[in-house]
């Protein structure tokens, strides 16, 4: 991936998590799951896909990719990465979307927006590889393509989020 200086967080400390604590979950209560249960999905049910069919994939159709054609990168071509360059970060400097790392900081994917409720999410090599569903609050609920709910995307400054696994662990962040 070719990811522009302003958005590497290898390059700018700015924009790291472990190089600054006012970002970092793990320095900052407020933007950490396991001690804020109002941004944890699995104590505050408004956020959590098993008990809000609203933002469920496997009970609302109009925010599954695999039954609205609109939001489904193999059926629009608009929003695959493979067929569009201006949205694929191993052919452009800066996308749109966000770039993903792992808590490590080291580049794992990246995403692009389908519709204002669902983002999709794909690998370092444009392989589309899951999707995230808007809560409602600022957050996201991740799903794999099989549409298991697999994490959770937390605010942390400045349009960039803070990545959860369903045990509350701080898996990445993204720029």
């Amino acid at each position: 991936m070719n990811i522009p200086p302003a958005r590497n967080p290898n390059m700018r400390s700015h924009i790291n998590p472990n190089m600054r604590p006012h970002i970092d979950p793990r320095r900052r209560s407020h933007i950490d799951p396991n001690r804020r249960s109002h941004i944890d999905p699995n104590r505050r049910s408004h956020i959590n896909p098993n008990q809000r069919s609203h933002i469920d994939p496997r009970r609302r159709s109009h925010v599954d990719p695999f039954r609205r054609s609109h939001i489904n990168p193999r059926m629009r071509s608009a929003i695959n990465p493979r067929q569009r360059s201006s949205i694929d970060p191993s052919r452009v400097s800066n996308i749109r979307g966000l770039y993903i790392f792992s808590k490590n900081g080291h580049p794992i994917g990246f995403t692009v927006e389908a519709d204002a409720e669902v983002t999709l999410i794909f690998d370092a090599s444009s392989e589309w590889v899951g999707f995230l569903v808007a809560t409602g609050d600022g957050g996201f609920n991740q799903f794999d393509l099989s549409k298991a709910w697999a994490g959770f995307w937390c605010s942390s400054a400045e349009g960039s989020f803070n990545i959860f696994d369903l045990q509350r662990n701080w898996v990445g962040f993204t720029t």
